[in-house]
């Protein structure tokens, strides 16, 4: 006798066996994660904390990024190329970091583009102005050291701007942000406290005249103003690089300038008052990049009076002091 399957239990073992055949369609993957890529020297590394790859300006920005709305759930990497004591001529070297910074680009699709770039250079290129054979050490205020001045400016104005441009040609979409620099010595009543103020500044305003080209599509972190009267507040023990809430305050506007935002400094960052700096310590007005005259920006700087070349020659001391931070 022939024994045959109820109907309904036929059916059913007919769609379990197709259900075992079919293929189960693969979980679906996470975009891979966007990124960000830091450069510069001492201060872009973290010196000046315990910890540079923790508690680092490049590092709390980034911490603070990777948990926004934005990368919570796509996530971000981090490349920090910086190296200590690194010149902007440094950046340019062959299999340098723009050399890295630029293959990481390329390596990466749309999907993982990067997308965030950061700039901090520039401190060590004032060594020259200090080196054992700089005619400044000898006389400030001679053409000799005037010229090397001027060099020296004009020096980082072309590496930044040949950086800079590089970067935007290889990353289109990326934002790109520089830091400016700050006086460690500001509030402090260092005899060198003046006279760093005056080198410091017109080469931060070198670098502002640089970001002022709107062809780089770059934007500007001002660290100079913020640092004014907080040298003994926000200054490492080495008397230079920032220490952790100094650290902090160059995350919070690094931040804030990706942002296209003010920098809103935390209030127990802010809860000493700024020591008094004296007068004159305000940037001076950044050259028109559509000037007319075609007049360089190192040489409107290299005729700032005598006292900023004696500025320029402390400044130059201070970096010496740094070690090629």
């Amino acid at each position: 006798m022939r024994l045959f399957l109820p109907p309904l239990a036929a059916f059913l073992f007919l769609l379990l066996a197709v259900s075992a055949a079919a293929p189960v369609p693969a979980a679906a993957q996470d975009p891979d994660p966007l990124a960000y890529i830091a450069i510069g020297d001492s201060l872009a590394f973290g010196i000046g904390v315990p910890e540079p790859s923790r508690q680092g300006y490049v590092a709390l920005a980034y911490d603070s990024l990777k948990n926004s709305d934005r990368y919570r759930d796509r996530s971000l990497d981090l490349l920090n190329l910086a190296i200590p004591g690194a010149t902007s001529s440094d950046l340019l070297l062959e299999g340098g970091q723009l050399d890295v910074a630029i293959a990481e680009i390329k390596r990466r699709s749309e999907e993982n583009a990067v997308e965030i770039i950061s700039v901090n250079i520039g401190g060590n290129d004032l060594l020259g102005l200090a080196a054992a054979t700089s005619p400044c050490l000898s006389d400030p205020s001679a053409d000799p050291c005037l010229d090397l001045l001027g060099q020296t400016l004009g020096t980082l104005q072309t590496n930044l701007h040949t950086v800079l441009q590089r970067l935007r040609e290889a990353a289109p979409a990326a934002g790109i942000f520089v830091l400016n620099l700050y006086n460690p010595f500001s509030g402090t009543g260092d005899i060198r406290e003046g006279l760093a103020d005056l080198g410091v500044q017109p080469f931060t305003g070198v670098v502002g005249a640089v970001v002022a080209d709107e062809s780089l599509g770059v934007k500007l972190g001002n660290v100079f103003q913020l640092f004014r009267g907080r040298g003994g507040q926000w200054i490492a023990g080495d008397g230079l690089h920032p220490n952790e809430q100094g650290h902090q305050v160059l995350a919070e506007v690094l931040l804030a300038t990706i942002d296209s935002r003010e920098p809103q400094i935390p209030a127990e960052l802010l809860e000493v008052t700024p020591a008094p700096v004296p007068d004159g310590g305000d940037l001076p007005e950044l050259p028109d990049p559509d000037n007319s005259d075609g007049i360089p920006v190192w040489v409107l700087a290299a005729v700032i009076p005598i006292a900023f070349a004696a500025g320029a020659v402390i400044a130059g001391g201070y970096f010496v002091a740094r070690g090629r931070a």
